[in-house]
């Protein structure tokens, strides 16, 4: 009985740290607005407790094609990463290759209204479980 009752509580207390205020964009990803240049300029990152939007200096870029293909660079442009990408359901897929693996990560997705912001919240294989977005700005 004692076990069950420590189970239940840990299981409440898990519940109660997500953050239901975090502020999210709204407007669903698209295959047409997503093509083109994106950089990192903000980062909610929860390390436990409560967190506000953070400003990124020189983050790193996405570029994003017509026909599925991307690259991640650093700030001043230098190659970090190529791959390709797709939506499904409101989630983009990178796909690419790590020491000769393929690998792919997934995030959920949403613009901002006008389509110049992209938030980005990893959802595979990787979830932040106190909350973690990144935003991205079009340039």
């Amino acid at each position: 009985m004692a076990i069950k009752f420590t189970v239940a509580i840990f299981l409440l207390l898990l519940m109660q740290c997500q953050n239901d205020d975090m502020p999210y964009d709204d407007t669903p990803i698209d295959d047409t607005s997503l093509v083109g240049e994106w950089l990192l300029t903000e980062s909610y990152v929860s390390p436990g407790g409560a967190t506000d939007w953070k400003d990124v200096e020189e983050g790193y870029r996405y570029f994003f094609d017509e026909v599925g293909n991307y690259e991640r660079t650093d700030f001043n442009r230098s190659l970090l990463e190529t791959g390709s990408y797709e939506i499904k359901e409101e989630e983009l897929y990178l796909y690419f290759t790590t020491e000769g693996e393929k690998d792919t990560l997934g995030y959920w997705a949403d613009f901002n209204e006008s389509k110049s912001k992209l938030t980005l919240s990893p959802s595979y294989p990787y979830i932040c479980i106190e909350g973690c977005s990144y935003r991205f700005d079009r340039e």
